[in-house]
């Protein structure tokens, strides 16, 4: 027995290391603190399989809550305009002028198919003109024109761009905040600006007439993701300037200002939403389009296949 006992202890001192049995004594095993390399290196292999299957899912639900806020957004908006055309005898926002072509003459409607220029201040000079500001009051709350996915621009009032009759206004708003060039009433002052206006339909239905005028309004974006205020370039308007193809670069990259007249920077990584954007209708409706669809139907979308451009006279 006492041969037994000193055969067990010395196995032990030993590490376990033999593991020849003794009648009756079992052999001592190791003990193992911690895990092995190999096991290790298994282990951090899953969870790299599985944070690659997942971050990709993770990614795309945010971006899929960010698109129905930016939808829901734009469903707002839209009942601000509904409101607004219940106000104003069936007829939108008024169409809006970029002083850089006129200067700082006003522009207005003369009948026909022809727009005057008038010594008036521009469109671009008065905060009071932009589309949205004339929407605001209807829904009070100007985080609804930001998009957590993109935008191109903050109206700051801390820009240096001013000048000319731009100036006029700060005696009677203070500051005024700066963003494309426009001025902006100071409440607007670092808000990122993520949706543009159909200036086409601006001047038809609101200028030159009312809603009436839009054959196939569910046809016809009112407003819409886009890299300026403006989905449809106030240009758009006027046969002797823009070519329409210049539309649907502002909608599809809507995170790059200059991607309608710069094809360099025409890029994936500049698109709002994934493979698509959203649109809200003259009708009122809104959805998601994706890009190869608003290419394919870029001169119905900004009206242009049922509503003539004008001509502008200085």
């Amino acid at each position: 027995m006492m041969r037994r006992w000193m055969q067990c202890q010395h196995d032990r001192r030993e590490g376990g290391r033999r593991s020849t049995f003794v009648r009756g004594v079992y052999p001592v095993l190791p003990h193992r603190v911690g895990f092995t390399l190999i096991e290790l290196l298994v282990v951090i292999a899953i969870i790299a399989i599985l944070a690659a299957i997942l971050f990709p899912v993770f990614s795309q639900a945010r971006e899929k809550g960010r698109q129905a806020q930016c939808m829901s957004n734009q469903r707002n908006i839209s009942m601000a305009m509904a409101q607004y055309t219940n106000d104003y005898d069936e007829r939108v926002t008024p169409f809006e002028m970029w002083a850089g072509f006129v200067g700082c003459k006003g522009v207005r409607y003369a009948g026909g198919d022809v727009f005057t220029t008038w010594d008036v201040y521009s469109e671009t000079c008065d905060p009071t003109q932009r589309w949205a500001h004339r929407l605001q009051p209807y829904m009070r709350n100007v985080q609804i024109f930001s998009d957590q996915s993109g935008g191109t621009a903050s109206p700051n009032i801390n820009d240096g761009c001013r000048g000319g009759c731009r100036t006029i206004f700060d005696s009677v708003f203070g500051r005024l905040a700066i963003a494309w060039g426009w001025t902006w009433h100071p409440m607007w002052h670092g808000t990122l600006f993520s949706y543009g206006y159909n200036q086409l339909v601006a001047a038809h239905a609101a200028n030159a007439g009312n809603i009436a005028k839009i054959q196939r309004p569910a046809n016809v974006l009112l407003f819409a993701d886009s890299s300026h205020k403006d989905a449809v370039p106030e240009q758009v308007v006027f046969g002797q300037w823009w070519d329409p193809i210049y539309i649907v670069p502002r909608i599809v990259y809507a995170n790059a200002c200059g991607g309608a007249c710069n094809p360099d920077v025409r890029q994936e990584r500049y698109t709002r939403h994934h493979a698509g954007s959203i649109l809200s209708f003259v009708d009122g409706h809104t959805k998601f389009i994706q890009h190869t669809q608003i290419w394919a139907r870029g001169i119905e979308l900004a009206g242009l296949d049922q509503l003539h451009r004008f001509r502008l006279q200085q």
